[in-house]
């Protein structure tokens, strides 16, 4: 997949939806941006592209790219209407597990190993649903 520009984020979906059913979670799917995550689907996990930059070059040696994937983990529960405790508490097991899955996974020799980076953003909540993002980075020769 070296041939493919996307393919940490493709590889990040296939490695996310090997643990989906041990998980419990209902979808692993990708949007253009996290406002368009369906909230009617939980527990859920989404790749979102966040970042394609160039790394400066030292001159005679091929350019490297640094992209960033955003794993956002979407719950909801009823009770959080008022409290998002139950959101914290379901969403603290199934995150805790994604970042373990997903810190130091390499989606092929070409691609450095995905490392946690700080811009993920805040967890963000709607009535009874919570998301939670957590963003990685690699870097590779295109």
């Amino acid at each position: 997949m070296t041939d493919n520009y996307f393919a940490t984020g493709l590889g990040l979906i296939e490695h996310l939806r090997a643990m989906q059913s041990e998980w419990g979670v209902k979808t692993v799917e990708t949007v253009a941006a996290v406002n368009q995550i369906n909230k009617n689907i939980t527990p859920a996990l989404y790749v979102v592209n966040t970042s394609n930059n160039p790394t400066d070059t030292v001159e005679g040696m091929d350019s490297m790219d640094t992209q960033q994937w955003t794993v956002v983990v979407a719950v909801s529960h009823a009770a959080a209407q008022t409290n998002t405790t139950e959101l914290m508490k379901i969403g603290g097991e199934l995150i805790t597990k994604v970042i373990n899955h997903v810190q130091g996974y390499a989606v092929d020799d070409y691609h450095l190993p995905l490392k946690r980076v700080r811009t993920a953003g805040r967890p963000e909540y709607f009535s009874t649903f919570g998301l939670y993002p957590f963003t990685f980075e690699t870097q590779f020769t295109p």
